[in-house]
């Protein structure tokens, strides 16, 4: 009970934390940056995935990956060996097959990671569709050999594959394939089941009375390890391995029946690692947040609430007409000036984005500021990987006409009344000339500019009118 009550305290200090945290958080942009992949391969554009192989146990062991020419040979002729023997083992679940199926579908996706974001308090609202800024990017670099034609290319072989199992072999199967390079790897796992006893404490009589269950344990260990072979050379570009643990218990008198099936294990698990792998190979996106500066300048404070109002919702452009304006105005505010450095560094205009930044920190020495200016020298590193495969971030270009800026600074006036109410809006200013439209109460317009009494304000289609003072309140 003792250690009960201690948890529940401990979590409520938690909760308060993150709710404390959240409260003294400034408006931010979500949206998703790329990122490279792990291993840069340079002027490939076209891949062959072979089936990976499956090797299952009962005791954990490490199983190696080919290194030499000859064993890739020998293993891409186990492929047709296998294709051949499944036939005759139709109940047993081929991992390394579903890998290979769930590893294609990940790198085919244009726009690999971006995902719904999530909203709200605490992140309990109803979320929005995730969205990147940098133009030019995408995430499928590779063209997929087709796995019919994969097959076909070595059935083919499979007669004269004793003659071809040298160092040549994947420098041939590349060839006819068209591929630059092939991947290939292992699915390994280990499993193991437990029995045990556990207390639990029921109420018996008003009293709590401590009783013991049977329980019983499944732990799945998966571990997938892929090479990138080139196939002019047969050299190995890179491998990598990846891990990934699940446990899962079943005690008397709980809900559902028996244990988790292994295969069922084993593939919830390769659905986890199959994204590493992926990310491995080609690039993916990320979800980055960035807290914007609050504007304490008291002329531009409610235009700097406006703005970050625009930028959280993803309004980029609008953003920085105001923040622009602003700046054009307060050249030395270091507010202003690092959250022109984000909203260049979202778009990937991190040269920019660097030099805001700088004059921010010039300005005003926080570590935030510092922070920004390394996570730009990382983004620029990034770029440059990313160029080495064929992607190129478009710089964005932000339209600021005096128009624009003329408005973003522009006063607004709220209409006094109700939304059912009407008040009129006359062509010139006085109640004796025309009335253009009637607007309805407590809705907002920009101010062009004040005449006396009247105030000239934009209104809906690009039509302009004039109304009274008494008739407003200034925002």
């Amino acid at each position: 009970m003792k250690l009960a009550r201690f948890q529940l305290l401990i979590t409520s200090l938690l909760l308060l934390v993150l709710i404390s945290s959240n409260a003294h958080a400034y408006k931010k942009i979500k949206c998703f940056i790329l990122e490279p992949p792990g291993q840069i391969l340079e002027g490939v554009k076209r891949v062959a995935i072979l089936d990976f192989t499956t090797q299952g146990t009962s005791e954990e062991a490490q199983a190696d990956l080919p290194t030499s020419g000859k064993k890739i040979a020998l293993q891409i002729l186990s492929e047709v060996l296998k294709e051949r023997s499944k036939d005759k083992n139709p109940q047993v679940m081929d991992h390394g097959k579903n890998l290979t199926s769930y590893l294609t579908a990940e790198l085919i996706q244009d726009k690999r990671g971006i995902g719904r974001v999530a909203t709200g308090f605490l992140g309990m609202g109803s979320g929005r569709e995730g969205k990147s800024f940098q133009d030019g990017t995408f995430t499928n670099i590779f063209e997929i050999v087709e796995r019919n034609q994969l097959e076909k290319v070595i059935q083919e072989q499979e007669m004269a594959a004793a003659g071809l199992v040298d160092e040549n072999f994947a420098t041939q199967l590349g060839n006819m394939l068209g591929a630059q390079a092939l991947i290939m790897g292992d699915v390994s796992y280990f499993s193991k089941d437990s029995k045990y006893q556990e207390e639990r404490t029921k109420k018996q009589d008003g009293k709590n009375v401590k009783y013991k269950v049977n329980c019983e344990s499944r732990e799945v260990k998966v571990r997938v390890k892929t090479q990138i072979v080139s196939s002019e050379t047969g050299q190995i570009w890179g491998s990598k391995t990846e891990e990934e643990t699940l446990k899962k218990s079943k005690c008397e008198g709980d809900w559902g029946s028996g244990l988790s099936n292994l295969d069922d294990m084993i593939d919830e698990c390769l659905k986890k690692i199959v994204t590493k792998v992926a990310n491995y190979l080609t690039p993916h996106y990320r979800l980055e947040s960035y807290e914007l500066d609050k504007i304490e300048v008291k002329q531009f404070k409610s235009h700097g609430e406006k703005a970050a109002e625009l930028a959280e919702n993803l309004k980029i452009d609008e953003a920085f007409v105001i923040y622009k304006t602003i700046y054009d105005k307060d050249a030395y505010n270091p507010e202003v000036l690092y959250n022109l450095g984000i909203l260049h560094e979202v778009v990937g205009n991190f040269s920019k984005a660097d030099e805001f930044y700088k004059m921010a920190q010039q300005l005003k020495d926080e570590g935030k500021y510092k922070k920004a200016l390394e996570r730009v020298e990382k983004n620029v590193a990034f770029a440059a990987a990313l160029a080495k495969i064929g992607i190129e971030i478009k710089e964005h270009s932000f339209e600021v006409s005096e128009t624009a800026q003329a408005k973003a600074l522009a006063k607004k006036v709220k209409i006094r009344g109700k939304r059912e109410d009407r008040v009129d809006v006359f062509s010139q200013p006085t109640n004796t000339s025309d009335v253009v439209t009637r607007v309805p109460g407590e809705l907002q317009f920009t101010v062009l500019q004040k005449e006396g009494d009247w105030y000239l304000i934009e209104l809906l289609g690009g039509q302009q009118g004039y109304i009274h003072k008494d008739k407003v309140e200034e925002k």
